[in-house]
């Protein structure tokens, strides 16, 4: 699915019936405030992707 190849509709969504993937995303919040893993993590969020041609 992550080839770079067009994948029809019906095609992704029979993918997905089949394979049904677990996604889990856990953050352990700190009691100490972290501000360049808040800066890194806004960061990632939004700066262009590299093989975009705005980067």
């Amino acid at each position: 699915m992550q080839d770079g190849d067009a994948t029809r509709a019906e095609a992704a969504g029979e993918w997905l019936r089949t394979n049904k993937p677990e996604i889990s995303i856990r953050w352990d919040a700190q009691e100490e405030h972290d501000e360049d893993a808040y800066r890194r993590l806004l960061k990632l969020l939004f700066s262009p992707r590299a093989d975009n041609g705005t980067a």
